[in-house]
């Protein structure tokens, strides 16, 4: 299982990061290799709001679910697979002075026995790495004047 965790400070105020980056309809514009989604539940934010997505990783598309789980306004919430690759996410906002910490935990695992961790520790886990720093710099040049 592999667990990757990167926090970002963005000189804007918690509310006006939370909305942006809570906006499902933007996050193909700063989360790398994500693409096509769309809430596939009627309400479109809160919890048990299902998003579906493509996410592109190691040159490889997966159609993913993600149900949204312990959702709390400018806080955050916790996102967790329900078809595609297995997976948990945390999206955690917190006010920092007149800015906001963003930290975004990913947690999941290449689901094939005997194999699967190496993968994870071997590809997986650098790809991911990679994925979630250039997605929160992203993040945070959207808010630079």
């Amino acid at each position: 299982m592999i667990r990757i965790e990167h926090s970002v400070v963005i000189q804007a105020p918690v509310d006006q990061v939370f909305r942006y980056a809570a906006d499902y309809q933007k996050w193909s514009e700063w989360y790398e290799g994500v693409s096509n989604v769309k809430a596939t539940t009627a309400a479109a934010e809160g919890n048990d709001v299902r998003y579906a997505y493509t996410v592109r990783v190691m040159g490889l598309s997966a159609e993913v679910e993600t149900e949204i789980h312990d959702f709390s306004e400018n806080q955050g919430w916790t996102g967790i697979a329900t078809k595609g690759l297995p997976h948990r996410t945390t999206w955690i906002f917190e006010p920092l002075g007149t800015g906001t910490r963003f930290t975004h935990v990913v947690e999941g695992h290449v689901p094939f026995p005997l194999i699967g961790s190496l993968l994870d520790s071997l590809f997986l886990r650098p790809q991911w790495d990679k994925i979630v720093k250039t997605s929160l710099e992203t993040l945070k040049q959207h808010f630079l004047p």
